[in-house]
């Protein structure tokens, strides 16, 4: 068996943002998903038409 080279610190550094965005990204969609759980928010079609520009 040969001994695995170490891992760049460019790797290790691309791997850490990697997963600092994959752990904020997970963070903002579970906030949005709360949100949407309260009554006074909820889904207007009529709004996100309008933000689509129809």
């Amino acid at each position: 068996m040969t001994p695995q080279p170490p891992i760049a610190p460019t790797a290790r550094r691309h791997r850490g943002w990697r997963l600092a965005g994959a752990v904020a990204l997970a963070a903002v969609l579970g906030l949005a998903f709360w949100g949407y759980t309260s009554p006074e928010m909820s889904v207007h079609w009529e709004n996100l038409a309008a933000l689509c520009g129809f």
